[in-house]
Order: structure tokens, then C-alpha cells, then sequence
């Protein structure tokens, strides 16, 4: 489905979900419709300002999230950092960022950093939305889950209630 789908059943949240996230997606949201669930498309962000929705909700994977970072920005490395990874973990992280969640995981971070990844991707959506509102407040807020590599357990969490 997409936002003009969901906007035009009066609904006000649109669900952006990851590979093999659909389930899980709806099994965290059982009161919307499938009206309300698509698969990750930024155009549906833009589509979603453009039909009033009041909520994004994204629900994907470590590396669906990370590709959403600004180009050029070492996003993972960045977190492992702030979250006190210390410089060997961050390096490692930088270097091998396809093993991020492994890493962070075996070195105890896999919660902190999780939650600061789903913060800056939501984030991220937000500065999309009021770039597509042309203006320099979001109207859509967004609300981020990051789930293991099968989709299926949440992992961290991030949002902001809808506007």
C-alpha cells in the first residue's frame, strides 16, 4: 500500500518496513490496517507530508537504517564512539560495518548503540519531511524500530509521538 492509501482511509500513520520486517511490522502495530504497511520507499516519506500523515514509523534492520545516513558520513563508527565503544571497537566498527550489530552485541553496546542508530535515523526522516514540507519543522514525526538480522526480534527504539 502507500501514504495516498492510508490517507485516503482517514488513517494518519504510514509503517516503512525492511526486508523481512512486514510481519514483525504488523505484529507491533495490529491496530492499523494493511493500508498503513509498505516496504521501505523514501518517495512514500515524501508522499506522506504531501497527504497530511502525522507519523512515519520505520521498522528495519541495521544496515536499512544505516544506507539512510547521509552520503559519506560513517554513521556506525560515529555511534560506537559516542556510546563509549572506545577507539578499537570503533575502529572496528568502521572498518566492518556490514558486522556492526555483531560487534556490538559481543562487546555489550548492542542496546545503547541500537537506541542512538534508530535516534539519528529518526532524525534523518524528519529532516526528509521538512525538506519535502519546505520548511524547517518536520510535520511528520517519526518513530524508529531496529530489528536483528531475521526481522523478527526488536532490538532498540526510538520516536517521537505524531505532531
Amino acid at each position: 500500500m502507500t501514504a495516498a492509501d492510508a490517507a485516503s482511509r482517514g488513517e494518519t500513520t504510514l509503517v516503512l518496513y525492511g526486508e523481512g520486517a512486514g510481519e514483525a511490522a504488523r505484529r507491533m502495530l495490529p491496530a492499523l490496517p494493511d493500508a498503513c504497511f509498505t516496504p521501505v520507499d523514501l518517495d512514500e516519506l515524501t508522499a506522506a507530508v504531501e497527504h497530511g500523515l502525522a507519523q512515519v514509523v520505520l521498522v528495519a534492520g541495521l544496515d536499512e537504517q544505516a544506507a539512510l545516513a547521509p552520503a559519506g558520513s560513517d554513521v556506525l563508527g560515529s555511534i560506537t564512539r559516542d556510546m563509549d565503544g572506545g577507539p578499537a571497537l570503533s575502529a572496528e566498527v568502521a572498518g566492518a560495518p556490514r558486522r556492526a550489530y555483531e560487534l556490538w552485541e559481543a562487546a555489550g553496546k548492542l542496546g545503547p548503540c541500537g537506541r542512538e542508530l534508530c535516534r539519528r535515523t529518526a532524525g534523518e526522516l524528519e529532516r526528509r519531511a521538512a525538506r519535502a514540507a519546505g520548511s524547517a519543522e518536520s510535520p511528520i514525526a517519526a518513530q524508529v524500530v531496529l530489528v536483528d538480522s531475521t526481522g523478527q526480534r526488536m532490538v532498540g527504539m526510538f520516536g517521537r509521538m505524531a505532531r
